[in-house]
């Protein structure tokens, strides 16, 4: 008899594999991949065969793989970078993140006259991937000039803006569960006690464990994060917010650069290989492609402020930088890049079962998809028509 849990196993796995191996021979990364293969196996004739999406399994893993994504972006969030960032930087990163969030809340507010949905949508399409883009740049060989360190720089100051997004979303869908308001408070102060007393002690009850191996401290590392992440979710502030917390810390309290590393390349083995691809199967098995059909002037009005508000925010800096309109134009395809964390977003709305509409979720997953892929496009046209752009 053939256990039923071992075969969806297998076939998640399958399929992300071979989409993600198909993706990433034309250069792009595998998570679009994945995700688009749960957009193919959430189609009627496979959800017929395969009942993938209310399975527990996947939603248990795909939660998991939340946790240990916003652990490694935690370990790899680099503060001195954004102290050291340009002015340039700093304009282009503010722009691209404030002007796509101000178009996708209005654009969303009219239609279903929602503010949370408004906000949701606005910090989604207003996110920029740090991690999508810096494969694009490493494989054409750009990553280095100037423009590219721009655009990587100014996706490291988006990131901070996203984590204010993500803790903001956490807030208000927190409230969505019945939680006391009145208590709301104290379990901030009390999270962030904890937090503090954590970072005087944990790099003191580190040292105290001398592993004999890289797995003995990526033991280590994991139980520490997951038991910081359960303690966020005990004081209400969600498992989400605890794993990116956890993240700092154990960069704080690990103080050899040799077991840092040796902790993020083991998490990431394991997130990537195993874990990650249900995250990003739900993500598009929840995701309807009969919207395309039944709307598709939601469909297209999101795209359309996807795509023009992270250009418009790009330009909008002309007056105050050296970069010309061409360059410029270049950053705003770059900024285009989407990566993971709107996709949290859209696990938080998913959870909460906050009735966020359909087409408006299908929508973002297409803008995470297409402009994903039409950045590597566009700075392949820019180089070959305007040679030496990037510097």
């Amino acid at each position: 008899m053939v256990e039923p849990n071992l075969l969806l196993f297998f076939v998640v796995i399958l399929a992300a594999f071979v989409f993600g191996e198909i993706f990433f021979r034309f250069h792009l990364p595998r998570s679009i991949g994945q995700i688009v293969a749960g957009l193919v196996l959430g189609l009627p004739f496979f959800t017929g065969l395969i009942p993938l999406e209310s399975n527990s399994m996947i939603l248990v893993l795909s939660e998991l793989g939340v946790i240990f994504l916003l652990i490694l972006t935690g370990l790899e969030v680099d503060l001195k970078k954004i102290k050291e960032c340009s002015k340039d930087v700093l304009i282009i990163s503010f722009f691209s993140v404030l002007i796509p969030f101000i178009l996708g809340f209005i654009f969303v507010f009219l239609i279903w006259n929602s503010l949370l949905f408004a906000f949701i949508a606005g910090a989604a399409l207003s996110v920029t991937s740090e991690a999508t883009k810096s494969i694009v740049l490493m494989q054409k060989n750009v990553i280095k000039t100037r423009l590219g360190e721009i655009m990587l720089l100014a996706g490291a100051v988006d990131d901070f803006f996203e984590l204010i997004f993500l803790s903001v979303i956490l807030l208000f869908v927190g409230n969505q569960t019945g939680t006391d308001l009145a208590l709301i408070p104290f379990e901030i102060i009390g999270f962030f006690v904890a937090v503090f007393i954590a970072l005087k002690l944990l790099p003191r009850f580190f040292s105290l464990f001398k592993q004999e191996s890289e797995d003995g401290y990526f033991t280590l590392a994991v139980l520490i994060a997951l038991g910081i992440a359960f303690l966020a979710s005990v004081l209400s502030l969600g498992t989400i917010a605890g794993a990116l917390v956890a993240g700092f810390l154990l960069k704080k309290a690990i103080k050899s650069e040799k077991v840092e590393h040796a902790i993020e390349n083991h998490l990431k083995v394991v997130t990537f290989a195993l874990i990650i691809p249900f995250f990003h199967l739900h993500i598009g098995l929840n995701a309807n492609l009969l919207n395309l059909v039944i709307n598709p002037l939601i469909i297209i009005g999101v795209l359309f402020i996807a795509f023009t508000g992270k250009m418009l925010g790009a330009l909008i800096v002309k007056p105050f930088s050296k970069l010309n309109f061409r360059q410029l134009t270049l950053v705003g395809w770059g900024m285009n890049s989407r990566g993971f964390i709107e996709l949290v977003i859209l696990a938080i709305v998913l959870k909460q079962d906050i009735g966020f509409p359909q087409e408006l979720y299908t929508a973002i997953i297409l803008v995470t998809i297409l402009t994903t892929v039409a950045f590597p496009l566009a700075l392949d046209y820019y180089i070959k028509k305007y040679p030496g752009i990037m510097n």
